[in-house]
């Protein structure tokens, strides 16, 4: 082999091997991994009567989540102070939404926004439905739907798991956060 043939051979590996590590994931974005589906919400008063949301979810690209601004009322529970707005998740996984208030509320303490994804609260496309499930039964973290046997024995799937996801009444599964206004 001669030494011109040894130089490009050796050139080669180099910038193979700098290849591999490259594509090994070093200097790329890394994938996040979550269990099950999530979100996350922040929210910030804007000005006079108006509280700006933001958000992130691994839902489906089209998914409403909805969002409304509550008062914690200790024999209640929750008093809510807007209507709900539903926040579709986009390209990026982000959703936005502007919550109106009365103006002698907006300077309350204490106040939340409480941001759910259920498939019965806001309309949701077929696409999502087709995801997550007609009543949200596929929003579990091992991708089957739950089964009722399930469900009567505490074993829902992704329940362990996934701190978010909630089973309401009538067979419904959500996820949901809450953002706290100070």
């Amino acid at each position: 082999m001669t030494l011109k043939m040894q130089s490009v051979w050796i050139a080669a590996c180099v910038i193979g091997g700098i290849a591999c590590f490259a594509a090994d994931g070093v200097g790329q974005p890394k994938k996040l991994n979550a269990p099950g589906y999530y979100i996350a919400v922040d929210a910030t008063r804007e000005y006079e009567g108006v509280i700006r949301v933001r958000g992130a979810s691994n839902l489906p690209v089209g998914s409403k989540i909805g969002v409304e601004v509550e008062e914690l009322v200790p024999e209640d529970g929750r008093k809510p102070l807007s209507t709900l707005t539903c926040a579709a998740v986009d390209q990026k996984g982000l959703f936005r939404a502007e919550l109106q208030v009365a103006k002698d509320v907006y300077q309350k303490k204490g106040l939340i926004v409480d941001a759910i994804f259920l498939t019965n609260q806001c309309t949701q496309d077929p696409e999502v439905i087709r995801v997550v499930g007609h009543h949200g039964e596929l929003l579990g973290n091992d991708g089957r739907p739950v089964t009722m046997e399930e469900v009567e024995q505490g074993e829902t799937p992704g329940m362990r798991e996934n701190p978010q996801l909630f089973q309401m009444s009538g067979w419904y599964f959500g996820i949901g956060a809450i953002a706290r206004l100070d």
